[in-house]
């Protein structure tokens, strides 16, 4: 206890964040349409806050708290009072034969995400080779996403080559009930409106699992068996695009996966089953005939039947149903300083999909090629291209017909370090999109990045102003921005206009640090941004973030 007082960190963040302009949502109202039509207006103000208190003590004990309010909820009034979502958890390591001891919110990630994964996934992107599911395990919760963790307690214990993992949550989540049944589960975790509130904490969800796994020199397998238990019934509305998606109060699944490593080959897979006997399985096999080159190829089969809640594996679609694909990547170094990367992905879906009504095929291709001359200079040219089928409409057709859907991009980046203090960074993309034998529409991207490091100051800042022109959203460009401490940001960019953004880190002294972000979007020939009450009279949107980080010891 003495060690703990001692020795432990403490970190307490809060964070304010404010969009400049007045949306519709936050205008005045009569109270005779308030009384009409009360969704006409957001409950609260206009302001979003957090607060997090983290502890540490070595990696061996973490504990934490976070409290929200979005822009929009109500922070003290009729509807709610204090914030509107809370969250904590005590996570213990290494205590004897546990590995870990979860109390409070957690994360949960086992093989490679074909059951139960509720961690954070990029998918397929420019590093072809990283397939395999990152972290596995419990894992502590301190993220303000309000649908996507467990509550309750989970703990891992070893026996030797044996790790025996088991948990349980019991939580309440949002859903539009109607009775004993809901359509959905809202995940967003926003509560501006009545209607909102009226979706808030309605259905109880209980989560049981258990994992066990066995590694050896060479290859490891597991076990994974979840029972997921609601108080009320899932009842999707019935399209046929979701005939096969989960419904009912309970659901059950289990899976075996797998890794094994060989001179030069790597295999990991998992294979799963439902309750309803519906199969799904993911399999990859890596291989690195030199120190040149790097092969991986990954096989996934995912039945229409197969709908499990937390499944989060690798695939195409937003969720692990109704897909089969072939994925094959490599990376190759043919000369100093070069990296070539390369993936192919084909992949169909036996059943229809939401915006597509007959069983379909595509492709995904990328070819980047790395190439750093200097240890201050890098550049990269990345080629995008994917074909996938969708229901298309036109003037001369009212029943949608199925036909290819084209979208490619070229993006160009250069960085160059001036100095150790200085950094730039040029983008220009170019994106390509067609619809059956509509003509093809264009967009394109110019961004210029700045980040520089004061001698004097403790001060850094990132600056970038970029102009795009993509009048179509099938063109939009999503560029990553750099945020305040804890946050990322990736917006879609489309119309024609401009946006720069700027960010500050300033340490206030050895303990306090100071984090802020302004970022404004212009666009040209749009008199509104956004729809409902989001919208915003004008062609400017700005945003800003501030964020004060305090590390303390209570020793000191």
């Amino acid at each position: 206890f003495k060690n703990m007082l001692k020795y432990g960190k403490h970190e307490l963040l809060t964070r304010l964040d404010k969009g400049m302009e007045t949306k519709e949502g936050y205008k005045f109202v009569l109270e005779e349409e308030l009384i009409e039509n009360p969704n006409k207006q957001y409950i609260g103000n206009p302001f979003y806050y957090s607060l997090k208190y983290r502890y540490r003590y070595s990696n061996r004990i973490l504990a934490g708290v976070t409290a929200e309010k979005d822009a929009g909820e109500q922070s003290w009034g009729a509807y709610n009072k204090g914030f509107d979502f809370y969250s904590g958890y005590v996570q213990l390591n290494d205590f004897g034969k546990f590995k870990t001891l979860v109390v409070g919110d957690f994360s949960a990630s086992f093989g490679q995400g074909l059951v139960m994964s509720t961690t954070f996934g990029f998918g397929k992107s420019s590093l072809v080779l990283n397939l395999e599911a990152q972290r596995e395990g419990l894992h502590k919760y301190s993220s303000t996403n309000e649908a996507n963790f467990f509550r309750g307690i989970g703990s891992t214990v070893k026996f030797g080559k044996i790790e025996l993992t088991g948990f349980y949550s019991n939580r309440k989540i949002d859903g539009d009930t109607l009775g004993d049944s809901f359509s959905s589960i809202k995940t967003d975790g926003l509560h501006r409106t009545i209607n909102d509130l009226s979706k808030k904490n309605t259905v109880n969800m209980q989560v049981i699992g258990t994992h066990v796994s066995m590694r050896f020199e060479k290859v490891k397998v597991g076990i994974t068996l979840t029972n997921l238990q609601l108080n009320k019934t899932l009842s999707p509305t019935p399209y046929p695009y979701n005939y096969y998606y989960f419904s009912g109060k309970q659901q059950t699944a289990g899976s075996i996966d797998y890794k094994i490593r060989w001179r030069k080959f790597a295999f990991f897979g998992e294979t799963a089953i439902t309750n309803k006997f519906a199969p799904a399985t993911i399999n990859s096999l890596g291989f690195n005939p030199s120190s040149t080159v790097s092969l991986v190829l990954l096989q996934r089969y995912y039945s229409p039947t197969y709908d499990v809640l937390f499944a989060n594996a690798f695939g195409e679609g937003s969720r692990n149903n109704n897909e089969e694909g072939l994925y094959l990547g490599t990376e190759i170094h043919p000369y100093k300083s070069w990296k070539i990367s390369v993936y192919a992905d084909c992949f169909h879906f036996p059943w229809l999909k939401y915006g597509t009504d007959k069983p379909s095929v595509g492709y995904d291709l990328l070819i980047q090629a790395d190439y750093s001359p200097k240890e201050e200079t890098r550049m990269y040219a990345r080629f995008k291209f994917k074909q996938k089928e969708s229901n298309i409409t036109n003037d001369s057709t009212i029943t949608p017909f199925i036909s290819n859907c084209n979208r490619g991009s070229l993006r160009y980046v250069l960085q160059y370090l001036i100095s150790d203090k200085l950094k730039l960074q040029n983008t220009l993309e170019g994106t390509y999109s067609q619809k059956a034998s509509d003509n093809p529409t264009y967009g394109i991207l110019l961004a210029q990045d700045l980040s520089y490091s004061c001698t004097k100051l403790p001060l850094s800042f990132n600056l970038r102003y970029e102009f795009f022109d993509a009048l179509n959203y099938e063109n939009r460009i999503y560029m990553y921005e750099k945020d305040i401490l804890y946050a990322f940001s990736i917006p879609a960019l489309y119309g024609k206009g401009s946006r720069y953004y700027l960010n500050i880190n300033y340490k206030l002294g050895k303990a306090l640090s100071l984090y802020l972000k302004i970022g404004q979007t212009t666009y040209i020939h749009k008199e509104i941004i956004g729809s409902g009450l989001e919208e915003i009279d004008g062609n400017r949107k700005t945003d800003v973030r501030v964020l004060l980080k305090w590390r303390f010891d209570c020793a000191k």
